[in-house]
C-alpha cells in the first residue's frame, strides 16, 4: 500500500524504510532488493537519507518503492499524490504509469482512491463513484482513451469522460442533501 502521508519512519533512512516489510518477512537479500527499487523511483544518491531531509515527492517516492519490493500482484494507492505540488504529482503519475506498463513487475492492478477527477481518469482504466458511509458503488465509467494518455489531456474525449465522473458525484451530493447530510 501506498499512503497519502508517506508513512516513513523518520528514523530510518530511506533505503532502510524500505527494508522494513522486507525485514518483517525475513527476506535476506532486502539491502539488494532495496537498493533495485530504490534506482527504479529515481532516488539513487539518496540511499542515506534521511526523511526530514527529503522532498515531499522523494517520500512518496521511497513509499512507492517500499510498496514494489514486496512484488504485490495488487497495489492500493490512498491519495498517494495528494499532498504534492501539482509538477511533483504529475511526476509521480507517469512514474506510477510507467511501473503499471512495466512486465517484468508482478503488479499488473493499482486499486487508487482519489479525489482528482482528472488525475483519476487520466490514470484509470475505470472510475468507480463511492457513496458516502456506508460505502458503496453508485457509478462506473470505463476510459476507453487509448494509452499514453498525455496527447488526449486537451481532448474533448477525455474531458467527456471528467464531465461523466463529475455527473455522478453531483448526483450523489444531491442525495446525500436530500437525506440531510452532505459529503
Amino acid at each position: 500500500m501506498i499512503f497519502q502521508l508517506f508513512g516513513l519512519l523518520p528514523w530510518k533512512t530511506a533505503l532502510e524504510n524500505i527494508e522494513v516489510p522486507l525485514e518483517v518477512l525475513g527476506i535476506k537479500n532486502r539491502r539488494e532488493i532495496a537498493t533495485t527499487y530504490l534506482k527504479m523511483v529515481g532516488l539513487e544518491g539518496f540511499e542515506n537519507a534521511y526523511p526530514h531531509d527529503l522532498s515531499g515527492g522523494m517520500k512518496q517516492r521511497v513509499g512507492i518503492a517500499r510498496a514494489l519490493a514486496l512484488k504485490p500482484e495488487v497495489l492500493l494507492m490512498d491519495e498517494p499524490f495528494s499532498s504534492l505540488d501539482e509538477l511533483t504529482a504529475k511526476t509521480l503519475r507517469s512514474l506510477v504509469l510507467d511501473i503499471w506498463k512495466n512486465p517484468t513487475l508482478p503488479t499488473n492492478t493499482f486499486i487508487m482512491v482519489s479525489h482528482n477527477v482528472e488525475e483519476a481518469v487520466f490514470m484509470a482504466d475505470r472510475v468507480l463513484v463511492m457513496s458516502p458511509r456506508p460505502g458503496r458503488v453508485i457509478g462506473n465509467v470505463d476510459i476507453k482513451i487509448p494509452r499514453p494518455r498525455v496527447k488526449y489531456l486537451r481532448d474533448p474525449i477525455y474531458f467527456k469522460y471528467c464531465d461523466d465522473v463529475i455527473s455522478l458525484l453531483e448526483q450523489k451530493r444531491l442525495e446525500g442533501e436530500k437525506k440531510g447530510f452532505c459529503s
